[in-house]
């Protein structure tokens, strides 16, 4: 590191500074993609990231690193997870993200953190391999699929019912797999008022859901009961879906590929698998 090189946390770091950094970051990444100001606040917002608990590598002041992290608690303990890790390309090579875990580590355990989460994609094994390094292994796959939907037939039986209400009793009990963080139930609770809530019905009978963001095609959850599948209800809910967005593309990210039956209906109703990406988990 060079000598005029500081880490601390982001508290004090404007939004502009960090979609700046973030963004050049992520300019040459293997999947490149960017942010706008607006995209970063609510990936803050939903994510619940806490810049006392985020990094930063600065240089004469100007950030050139980060790390951004989430942190919830729940009964089995407190869990961060990492949002987004980022090197402008000038300064790769130095060891920065490593120099920031050290820093982040001890503040970690003194807030006695369970465990830490992330997601890498799969192809980007100089990450994959450092992220083992410091002590992170692999939990499980996750595909990213999108596109156009092609659904063939659903089932007329099936009545889908708009609502506002995140039913998560109900919702939970359906559950094959469990979602990632950006689709759990606390950040859908932080963006509830941006998401379409639609539940299916068989005979006055709730038999599936699925919650979306209507706007921008991204589908957070879905499910159909375990004794309803094969019926045409997620083929109905997913017409419900094409309907509302009007045909554009839609993304549903994050899903475990260990679940062969979710994995097989989205490829039937036309979404590509475009990423595969690991979970990768570190007990602190």
């Amino acid at each position: 590191m060079l000598l005029n090189m500081e880490i601390k946390n982001l508290e004090g770091v404007t939004i502009e500074e960090l979609v700046t950094v973030f963004n050049l970051s992520f300019s040459d990444y293997i999947v490149p993609f960017q942010l706008t100001l607006e995209q970063l606040k609510f990936k803050i917002e939903a994510e619940d990231i806490k810049p006392d608990l985020s990094l930063g590598v600065f240089d004469a002041g100007r950030i050139v690193a980060f790390m951004l992290h989430g942190l919830r608690v729940d009964d089995s303990g407190s869990t961060v997870y990492n949002a987004g890790t980022g090197v402008i390309p000038d300064y790769r090579g130095q060891g920065l993200v490593g120099k920031m875990y050290e820093k982040l580590i001890p503040q970690l355990k003194a807030l006695h953190v369970r465990k830490m989460v992330l997601e890498v994609i799969q192809e980007n094994q100089p990450a994959v391999r450092a992220y083992e390094k410091m002590g992170y292994t692999v939990s499980r796959k996750l595909d990213c699929f999108s596109g156009t939907l092609d659904i063939l037939k659903d089932n007329k039986e099936v009545v889908i019912k708009q609502t506002s209400e995140l039913k998560w009793n109900e919702f939970i009990a359906s559950w094959e797999i469990q979602p990632t963080w950006q689709n759990a139930v606390q950040t859908l609770e932080n963006i509830k008022d941006l998401c379409s809530i639609a539940i299916a019905y068989k005979h006055n009978v709730q038999v599936g859901y699925v919650i979306f963001n209507a706007v921008s095609g991204k589908i957070h959850q879905f499910a159909v009961s375990p004794d309803c599948q094969n019926m045409g209800i997620g083929s109905s809910l997913f017409s419900y879906i094409n309907d509302t967005v009007k045909g554009r593309d839609v993304y549903v990210y994050n899903v475990d590929n260990r679940s062969v039956p979710t994995v097989c209906f989205l490829k039937k109703i036309g979404l590509s698998k475009k990423v595969v990406q690991f979970e990768m988990i570190r007990e602190v």
